[in-house]
């Protein structure tokens, strides 16, 4: 029903395009370029450019200058798909509505509405701005208001817990009548703190091999065109060709010694003929040479890709496997503390525990010297 994305700086280009079709790939096969006039923009009191607005707002706030702070994040509102057509827009519109109040009107880069894809969906970007206190370190009792960006403090789990049963409230209360947003899917609040760090974790993980599959698609385009450009090279390398006379032709050029001296004497077009092909071998080398060069940065493209997009897939794994440690670790820490617990509340179980233990100890064979020289018993 919906679904949140964080973004960098580095990927917001990406999903500008996206969202406003204006710069997106003409192959996207999930896009029905006859629907696409029918897409529009709610967030009409915004007028700048994406990128342009997401920089201001930034520029206004205070906003941590690396590379892999989230300046924006993205929910995807998604129409039921037992919702009639004649409600979509009064759906979107209340999605809308409900999102900007959420997240603050002032923060909106767009709302864009897609009808050209096979279900119609929402794509809502905002700058995640939020208000915090800064305590003067020299008077603790004085603190000041200010405001920063912080996708991780914006959208946070409380806010991910939440989101979905707020959302479904203020639909129904719009709408007048039931709207099915919650699923088994999003019904998130209903999760423990362990079963969501899981669906993160290999959400991640997910998300990682996309994309890696993306880089290496992306260097596979690159290389594409780096063959065109070798193909163009290769038309004027043959081109060229055509123009060079072979070494048996050079030998039959007719030619007589002068009678003076050693030079050879040879008619005016066979000379033409040769200069030009001394032109044309001088210019094949020019071509050949950037020839080469071309199937040697293809292969880089790629071989950089494949390590890139191993090494992130590699990445994404190991905090996978470090987080299913973490959530088992967590679950027998707290089996201990229950049965520690048990054990506290009845003195007579604290007695049985200890003489229980005190036998246990008393079982534990004791280190031999000898041990392994034995006999052996019969």
């Amino acid at each position: 029903m919906a679904h949140m994305m964080k973004h960098t700086r580095a990927s917001c280009g990406h999903m500008f395009a996206h969202y406003d079709r204006q710069a997106e790939h003409i192959g996207n096969e999930n896009v029905d370029r006859e629907r696409t006039y029918l897409n529009y923009n709610l967030a009409t009191h915004q007028q700048m450019e994406q990128g342009e607005f997401v920089r201001k707002r930034c520029s206004e706030v205070h906003c941590q200058n690396r590379k892999d702070v989230n300046v924006m994040v993205s929910w995807v509102v998604t129409a039921p798909k037992d919702l009639p057509e004649t409600e979509y827009k009064q759906f979107f519109q209340a999605s809308y509505d409900f999102l900007k109040k959420r997240y603050g009107m002032e923060n909106v880069v767009s709302a864009w509405v897609h009808m050209d894809e096979k279900q119609p969906h929402m794509h809502f970007a905002f700058v995640p701005v939020v208000r915090t206190f800064k305590q003067d370190r020299k008077n603790p009792d004085v603190s000041t208001e200010w405001l920063k960006v912080s996708a991780k403090e914006c959208v946070n789990r409380s806010d991910l817990q939440s989101f979905h049963g707020s959302l479904q409230r203020y639909l129904e209360r719009e709408l007048g009548h039931e709207v099915s947003v919650l699923n088994d899917a999003t019904k998130e609040g209903n999760r423990s703190i362990e079963e969501l760090k899981r669906q993160s974790a290999t959400e991640r993980l997910r998300e990682a091999t996309a994309e890696a599959s993306k880089i290496v698609s992306e260097a596979q385009n690159d290389v594409k065109v780096l063959n065109r450009h070798k193909t163009a090279l290769k038309g004027q390398i043959e081109g060229l060709r055509r123009d060079v006379l072979t070494a048996g032709q050079v030998k039959d050029v007719p030619h007589s010694k002068a009678l003076v001296g050693d030079k050879q004497v040879v008619a005016t077009e066979d000379f033409e003929a040769l200069c030009k092909t001394a032109a044309t071998a001088e210019a094949m080398l020019r071509e050949i040479e950037p020839a080469r060069a071309v199937n040697m940065q293809a292969d880089t493209i790629l071989k950089n890709a494949q390590l890139k997009a191993e090494g992130i897939i590699e990445q994404a794994r190991r905090k996978a496997n470090t987080m299913e440690e973490h959530l088992e670790s967590v679950k027998y820490r707290k089996k201990l503390m229950h049965v520690e617990s048990v054990i506290n509340s009845d003195p007579k179980l604290i007695d049985a525990y200890k003489t229980a233990e005190k036998r246990l100890a008393e079982q534990k064979p004791t280190r031999s010297l000898s041990r392994g020289m034995e006999p052996p018993t019969r």
